[in-house]
């Protein structure tokens, strides 16, 4: 499924589904390169990835130090000669309690990591895209996109903007030949998952999880929610009522709505 793709780009590959798809591209071959802000993880990955028979290039950045993000998009452009996939996959989930004195600096984070330099990874790369006519360009949204998620305030709302910008974009450069994939991830288990306390239903693994992303890209498919379990739990939740949403879901995440999710957020600092 990767084979398609020579050279590559993943933001947030450190760890969980960004580490897992790198290895798994790695596997067939393909040239890597991969951005977080942990040089030792970002290490031991590449080094891993040339075992397996691929190439690595790391890219140490804080995804939401705007300056030098941007000068390592574009080393990664000049070293590359251009990228086949790019998947702005950086993400967290900030927690935000009531009262809380720190709510509006997780939401400035949570911002600026989940849908600014995701959408300014898609943009830089979407020009060089455009201009070759050719390309794909990959998101990695969030089933919390679907509805205002009890506890997610900040998380739902930049995962909801994204799906949306991801549905613009791709009228814009499909007359290009270029490809946009908006991959909606319902519960995987990760390092942060597994801090999680809140229900976690349909937990997957995140080897099947990046197998299942895989083959969405390589099909081109516009949008891919999985498990399909959750994409038809989700669909029903999306029609019900407000009444309905709301009382289900303040039985299932009230306390955390007001104290704050523990998991992704606990530390209240981006992975």
């Amino acid at each position: 499924m990767g084979k398609a793709f020579q050279k590559i780009f993943i933001t947030g590959a450190s760890t969980g589904i960004g580490r897992q798809l790198a290895l798994d591209y790695g596997k067939t071959g393909s040239e890597l390169w991969l951005l977080a802000r942990s040089e030792a993880k970002l290490t031991e990955l590449a080094g891993e990835i040339e075992i397996a028979g691929g190439q690595a290039h790391i890219l140490i950045c804080d995804a939401t130090d705007e300056p030098a993000f941007l000068n390592s998009l574009g080393t990664a452009q000049v070293e590359s000669g251009g990228f086949d996939l790019v998947i702005a996959n950086a993400g967290w989930g900030g927690r935000m309690r009531y009262p809380g004195d720190k709510n509006i600096d997780v939401l400035n984070q949570v911002i600026d990591l989940n849908f600014r330099a995701a959408t300014q990874t898609l943009e830089f790369f979407a020009k060089y895209m455009v201009i070759a006519k050719h390309g794909h360009l990959v998101g990695v949204s969030s089933i919390a996109g679907f509805r205002g998620a009890p506890s997610a305030a900040a998380y739902s709302a930049t995962k909801a903007a994204l799906i949306s910008y991801l549905e613009s974009l791709r009228f814009s450069v499909r007359p290009f030949g270029v490809y946009v994939t908006d991959i909606r991830p319902g519960f995987v288990r990760t390092p942060m998952t597994d801090r999680n306390v809140v229900p976690m239903p349909f937990l997957m693994e995140v080897d099947l999880a990046s197998k299942k992303i895989r083959r969405a890209i390589f099909r081109r498919r516009k949008r891919f929610t999985f498990p399909w379990q959750m994409a038809v739990l989700l669909h029903l939740i999306k029609a019900a009522p407000d009444f309905l949403y709301d009382f289900v879901a303040a039985l299932t995440f009230g306390k955390q709505a007001v104290s704050g999710r523990t998991g992704k957020a606990e530390s209240n600092s981006p992975s």
